[in-house]
């Protein structure tokens, strides 16, 4: 356990649940009779507006993020769950998450029913274009948006996951998943197992 550290600052779509796996479902699964559709794999995705998904009009994608199925579809990424349940004994947990309203809402809703002690912030996307405005001097944040962490006052900012386009230019920490997390934050001796 970390003494420095009060609060973890955690992102939500993209670094605590797998947004882009959900989105390319729904995509997937509306324009799978379009002439020109390609099926998309979520670990082929690398471009912030899901240029990938190439049937879909402008905007179309956005929309996503507001429909109650994709609150239906999302889920952890893996061992994030039991990380947080885990981190939350130490440590006060806060979810931070930019959005639109209708999202926002339902993301809140959605931490509630999985974290009732954890604390969600939402950032509305009308008014911040990064996450800046959020005192997080007490804390450690993590987040797989270069543009967010380097903006952040907190103590310590990791970016979460693999490299993409939004990424690429971090020059500072990476953990890869919730595992890393796990054992970063809880000690370097303690036993990571994987959950089948």
């Amino acid at each position: 356990m970390r003494n420095d550290i009060k609060t973890l600052y955690v992102d939500f779509d993209g670094t605590l649940v797998a947004t882009i796996d959900v989105i390319v479902d729904l995509y997937n699964e509306d324009f799978q009779y379009y002439k020109k559709f390609h099926y998309v794999n979520w670990w082929t995705v690398d471009t912030w507006g899901f240029e990938e998904c190439n049937c879909a009009p402008p905007g179309y994608i956005d929309l996503y993020f507001n429909q109650p199925r994709f609150f239906e579809k999302l889920h952890f990424m893996p061992w994030a769950e039991r990380a947080i349940n885990e981190l939350s004994e130490y440590y006060t947990i806060k979810i931070v998450s930019h959005g639109y309203s209708p999202n926002l809402k339902q993301k809140e809703e959605w931490i509630k029913k999985r974290f009732p002690n954890v604390e969600f912030i939402g950032v509305n996307l009308k008014e911040y274009s990064d996450k800046s405005h959020i005192d997080m001097s007490d804390g450690l944040f993590i987040d797989d948006s270069s543009r967010n962490l380097v903006t952040s006052n907190a103590k310590e900012t990791i970016c979460f996951g693999r490299t993409y386009s939004w990424n690429k230019d971090w020059t500072g920490k990476r953990l890869q998943n919730w595992a890393e997390i796990r054992q970063y934050l809880l000690g370097i001796g303690k036993e990571v197992t994987l959950e089948k």
